[in-house]
C-alpha cells in the first residue's frame, strides 16, 4: 500500500513540475530578444537499454547563452528471455535542466545542459519486481541546427544515474 502511495505521489510531483514550466513560458516571452523564444519539440533515440527512447519537450532561450528545458522521456519496453522466464525493463522521467548555448552561426549552435530527471525504472521478471523511483543528476550535451527561424534539427546526448539517450529531434519555435 505504502508503494502505491509512493508511486502515485511521485507521478503527481512530476505532472506538476512538468505543468509548471510549460506555463511560466509567457512570463518570459515578453523579454524576449532577436532569435530567442519559446520551443517545443520532439526526439527519438537510443537509450542503453530498451528499443527505442522517446521525448517531448518544452524550452526558452531567455538570453544569447542561457536557457531552460523541461521534458518528458520514455523507452519503450525492453524484453529479454531467460531460461526462468522473460524479463521486461521499462523506463520514464520528467526532467527539468539550465542550458548553456554558444552560437557559432546563424544556422549552428551547441549546447550543455545540467539539470534534475525524476525516473522511474521498473524490471518485472520471474524472480519479482523491482522498482526504482529516483531523482538524477541530469547531463547533457549537443548541437543544434536551424532549418528556419522557426523549425530546427538537434542531436543530443543524456546520461542520467537509471539510463542514458542519444537522441535526434525536431523543434519548432514560437
Amino acid at each position: 500500500m505504502k508503494e502505491r502511495r509512493h508511486s502515485r505521489n511521485w507521478r503527481r510531483h512530476a505532472i506538476l513540475l512538468c505543468c509548471a514550466s510549460v506555463l511560466s513560458g509567457g512570463a518570459f516571452a515578453q523579454s524576449s530578444g532577436p532569435g530567442w523564444g519559446t520551443y517545443v519539440g520532439g526526439a527519438i533515440g537510443v537509450p542503453n537499454f530498451g528499443n527505442v527512447g522517446l521525448k517531448a519537450f518544452v524550452g526558452q532561450q531567455l538570453h544569447p547563452y542561457f536557457g531552460w528545458e523541461a521534458a518528458l522521456t520514455q523507452f519503450v519496453r525492453e524484453v529479454e528471455s531467460t531460461p526462468a522466464g522473460d524479463v521486461k525493463t521499462d523506463f520514464w522521467g520528467a526532467s527539468g535542466a539550465a542550458l548553456g548555448i554558444l552560437s557559432f552561426n546563424q544556422q549552428f549552435a551547441g549546447f550543455a545542459k545540467l539539470g534534475l530527471m525524476a525516473g522511474r525504472k521498473r524490471i518485472r521478471g520471474p524472480n519479482g519486481d523491482i522498482t526504482d523511483n529516483d531523482l538524477n543528476l541530469l547531463l547533457g550535451i549537443g548541437g543544434r541546427f536551424a532549418l528556419t527561424p522557426r523549425f530546427a534539427l538537434r542531436a543530443e546526448y543524456e546520461d542520467f544515474h537509471q539510463g542514458n539517450l542519444f537522441s535526434v529531434s525536431v523543434t519548432y519555435k514560437f
